[in-house]
């Protein structure tokens, strides 16, 4: 039989577990809130190709083009090296997060010229940082 002490300690053991389980719970809520917003807040299309390690920047370009109601705002970014070094990393990276495209259309690693095309979404405005290393 368990003895008088036990007994009164009990409901409270129980009120206890229950009440870290509820906070757990919310824990738990929390951190899938948090991560989903994390997502969200993430959600641009950046380009990195290549490795800038032991690499200089060799020409970099903020590209800002405004909104105009329902047009696909296009962009192309051109880098021809004056000499032989050949590129070694591109990064194109959304600042305004947004849902615009870059890619390669000539050129790029191992070359020594690249054209980078930054295409946004209808009716959105372009914001990008592209660097190029060699």
């Amino acid at each position: 039989m368990p003895s008088k002490k036990y007994t009164n300690i009990l409901p409270v053991f129980f009120y206890l577990k229950k009440s870290c389980y509820n906070h757990l719970k919310m824990s738990l809520l929390t951190q899938v809130t948090i991560f989903c917003l994390c997502l969200a807040l993430y959600n641009a299309e950046d380009l990195q190709l290549g490795s800038g390690v032991n690499a200089q920047l060799g020409y970099q370009e903020i590209v800002k083009l405004g909104s105009v109601p329902l047009t696909v705002r296009t962009k192309n970014v051109f880098y021809n090296s004056n000499n032989t070094k050949t590129i070694k990393s591109i990064s194109a990276v959304d600042i305004d997060k947004s849902k615009a495209v870059p890619t390669i259309t000539a050129g790029g690693i191992g070359s020594s010229f690249v054209n980078v095309r930054l295409k946004s979404e209808k009716g959105k405005a372009l914001n990008y940082l592209v660097q190029i290393f060699v």
